[in-house]
């Protein structure tokens, strides 16, 4: 690892879903000459990585309602892990995220959770129709508390004494977003959200 770069990208994806971006990954991650990134797929019966591909499979559903476990879990793992103990920061990013320019160690350094800020009300709605068939949520919205917090679909960076804080909660089953539910969970440690531009960094296509 870079000692002068202690962050680690961190894309989610799925099963069914990695053999599309895998290359695509790896390939832009070795074009910023960054070694410091895997990738997460869940559905597994136990969690294991892969340090030769960089794929971490976990133990959760892989499905959109299991977003928060797999989050949670990921978060658990990698802090736990001797293969990640040089990380101080975590950046979290969706498969089909474009790293634009890797995010400079002053910018994240003091933060122990940052990107862009919601403080408003979302869309109770988002999840419906995306859902496992016979989920709860995927017919039922959200009725669940808001809090500001960082937009998944931007990605966001966290910090490992954030996570140490909220490794050991498991009521990530109650809830759909996940996004949301890490704030939740790090507002009842005081952590709050602080504002990155990280549109500076990375290119979502869901809000490009």
């Amino acid at each position: 690892m870079d000692s002068t770069q202690s962050i680690l990208y961190i894309f989610f994806t799925h099963k069914l879903n990695i053999n599309k971006v895998y290359d695509k990954i790896t390939n832009m991650m070795k074009n910023h000459n960054c070694n410091d990134f895997i990738i997460i797929q869940g559905g597994f019966d136990i969690n294991s990585y892969d340090k030769d591909k960089k794929i971490l499979n976990i133990q959760c559903n892989d499905k959109y309602e299991g977003l928060p476990e797999k989050i949670f879990k990921t978060y658990k793992y990698v802090i736990e892990s001797q293969d990640f103990n040089n990380y101080t920061h975590f950046f979290k990013l969706d498969e089909d995220m474009v790293i634009n320019k890797l995010i400079n160690k002053n910018i994240y350094n003091e933060i122990n959770y940052g990107g862009i800020v919601q403080s408003c009300e979302g869309n109770r709605e988002w999840h419906i129709g995306k859902c496992s068939q016979n989920h709860y949520y995927n017919t039922n919205s959200y009725k669940g508390i808001y809090v500001p917090w960082c937009l998944g679909g931007y990605g966001y960076i966290i910090s490992r004494n954030s996570i140490e804080l909220i490794k050991n909660n498991t009521k990530y089953f109650e809830h759909i977003y996940e996004d949301l539910y890490i704030a939740i969970t790090l507002i009842e440690k005081n952590i709050r959200p602080v504002n990155i531009n990280i549109k500076n960094f990375v290119i979502s296509p869901e809000h490009h």
